[in-house]
């Protein structure tokens, strides 16, 4: 189980690095298939590897000199970490709510499914841009952009490279670099929630020793990627890829909901 884990988490992540899918959007609805681990240890796996990409790409882009424009990750990063905050209470207020861990699952699944549906059709349809400059739009951008990246249990990259490019006029292979350090702070802020919260006791830690390493090496090998390849290869991978999760999300939704409510 761990070697399959493995090879998830690392897949995942090179794509989170490569098109900004951040990787938990990834990661998430397939442990949820694989069912070896129960709702809220999935999703604490996902933060941690999408945390280890995360840092590790971004060192690569800083060591790489990627041009970033610090005020705009400063200000979406900071409004994730507070929606980081929210979404991470939402979800433990809808498990204790519900007592139905499949129904939550259902509902995540349900909503992530949706979130995507809207995220190819963004790429792929032409549509109007804008140049967003007020601080406050950003910062509630951010706000929104964590919370549901958080309560999904995902790093957030496809709605956030589709928010980015919306907002700000990004090309994919920009959006991807700023989704990737806009995930960093959001899961640093749920990872410290979680830990202040409930700690880590009640995880199994011991699939991290094989997650971590896995989500590393497919930080790297992705950023490279994204630094070598053209826009029009990062837009092709960023479409085929959440058009695949989307349809995996929805099977999970559907399957989650039977076992819900069909006993």
């Amino acid at each position: 189980m761990a070697l399959i884990y493995g090879v998830v988490v690392c897949v995942a992540t090179l794509l989170g690095a490569f098109v900004g899918l951040g990787g938990g959007v990834v990661i998430k609805p397939v442990l949820d298939v694989i069912g070896a681990h129960p709702l809220e240890q999935i999703s604490f796996i996902s933060s941690c590897a999408v945390f280890a990409m995360s840092v590790t790409s971004m060192a690569k882009h800083i060591r790489n000199k990627t041009p970033i424009k610090a005020s705009i990750v400063l200000l979406v990063a900071a409004g994730s970490v507070a929606g980081g905050i929210c979404g991470n209470s939402l979800f433990s207020l809808a498990m204790k709510a519900s007592g139905m861990p499949e129904l939550v699952k259902g509902i995540q699944s349900a909503i992530l499914a949706a979130f995507l549906a809207c995220v190819i059709l963004s790429v792929v349809v032409k549509h109007r841009t804008f140049h967003v400059a007020n601080p406050l739009a950003i910062l509630f951008a951010g706000f929104l952009l964590g919370t549901a990246a958080s309560f999904l249990g995902i790093g957030g990259g496809p709605i956030n490279v589709a928010f980015l490019t919306l907002l700000f006029s990004f090309s994919m292979k920009d959006a991807a670099v700023y989704s990737v350090a806009v995930i960093f702070f959001s899961q640093c802020s749920n990872l410290i929630t979680t830990g202040i919260k409930t700690g880590f006791a009640g995880y199994d830690l011991k699939i991290l020793l094989v997650v971590i390493p896995c989500a590393i090496v497919g930080g790297f090998v992705g950023s490279v990627l994204n630094r070598r390849c053209k826009e029009s290869s990062i837009r092709k991978v960023f479409v085929l890829a959440v058009s695949a999760v989307a349809c995996l999300s929805l099977y999970n939704a559907v399957t989650a909901f039977i076992t819900s409510f069909g006993g």
